[in-house]
């Protein structure tokens, strides 16, 4: 695993040492932001925060950077966003990136990333935003689940991780890509801007039974998006979820905890992405996305989250 990993062992309280939303830690030796490089990564991390809030695409700034240098920029990136939130500026789980082999290999790495979800980052479903929510807007159907005991930290078997787990919840993924569309983006980039969180959907919580079955529910499950006229876009299944979500969960659970950060309960867990990314820019006529979950409920029945976009009237 590439060292530029560094930054997530941050962990939550360490992250926010000097922002909102619990009280300051000291960031760890191993983790203070170098102090050389210090007022240049401070400066890309400003300019890259300052594209995300304007909506305007970045260019790459992170080439040549070392991998303690891209976690001093996402530390100052995510310090900014959870002081633009305010009092939704609380980080509440985790999202992974690149959980399917094929977009790990565009980037040329053979892991997944991850990122913090914050609490405004979460919508409830039939929520409206504007179709140009983001610098380069996209959907994804998308997977989350929750932590229900600090055992999950000490789980080995499959069994003992899904037990840690008490839910999983229908999550559409509306993440922002950031960089211009000729951009070429790598691992360090998408480090370096939180690997591109936005917004999400989120729909209601789906008990987990801590046994085969449960393993099974979370094998088998099928996400289709559609427009708002009932129009095909995309589908998946949550196999492609590093062939098994749970597979998914461990990933996260042993990286956090190779940097000396442990899950608790109530953490969120985007698991990556199911559908392929659905672009929402351009000449669009996509006015609102329905994701319908089959596998989640008994029988036929899906579950169905679903948010629309304000589009401007096109000029004539």
């Amino acid at each position: 695993m590439n060292n530029w990993r560094w930054l997530q062992g941050i962990g939550i309280g360490l992250l926010i040492a000097g922002g909102a939303t619990a009280a300051a830690e000291p960031l760890p030796k191993p983790l203070q932001p170098l102090r050389l490089s210090q007022s240049y990564t401070d400066l890309v991390a400003v300019s890259l925060f300052q594209h995300y809030t304007a909506g305007y695409p970045a260019p790459v700034l992170t080439d040549g950077l070392s991998s303690r240098e891209v976690d001093s920029i996402h530390i100052t990136f995510m310090r900014r966003l959870i002081s633009a939130a305010g009092d939704e500026g609380a980080i509440v789980g985790y999202k992974l990136a690149l959980s399917n082999p094929q977009t790990q290999a565009q980037l040329g790495v053979n892991h997944p990333l991850y990122g913090f979800l914050l609490e405004n980052m979460l919508l409830d479903s039939g929520s409206e935003l504007p179709i140009k929510f983001g610098t380069r807007p996209q959907a994804e159907g998308d997977l989350m689940v929750r932590v229900g005991s600090a055992d999950i930290n000490q789980a080995d078997t499959d069994l003992e991780l899904l037990a840690g787990l008490d839910a999983v919840i229908p999550f559409l993924e509306l993440p922002d890509l950031v960089y211009d569309e000729n951009a070429s983006v790598n691992a360090s980039a998408l480090v370096a801007v939180n690997v591109g969180a936005r917004y999400g959907v989120v729909g209601d919580p789906v008990d987990l039974e801590p046994e085969d079955s449960g393993l099974e529910q979370l094998a088998n499950i099928r996400v289709v998006l559609n427009n708002d006229q009932g129009q095909f876009l995309a589908e998946g299944n949550s196999t492609d979820l590093l062939e098994h979500p749970i597979n998914a969960v461990r990933w996260l659970r042993d990286t956090l905890q190779s940097q000396g950060v442990e899950l608790k309960p109530g953490d969120l867990l985007s698991l990556g992405s199911i559908t392929t990314l659905v672009p929402l820019e351009g000449d669009t006529d996509i006015a609102g996305i329905e994701a319908r979950y089959f596998g989640l409920s008994s029988g036929d029945r899906s579950v169905d989250l679903d948010v629309s976009f304000d589009v401007p009237e096109k000029d004539n």
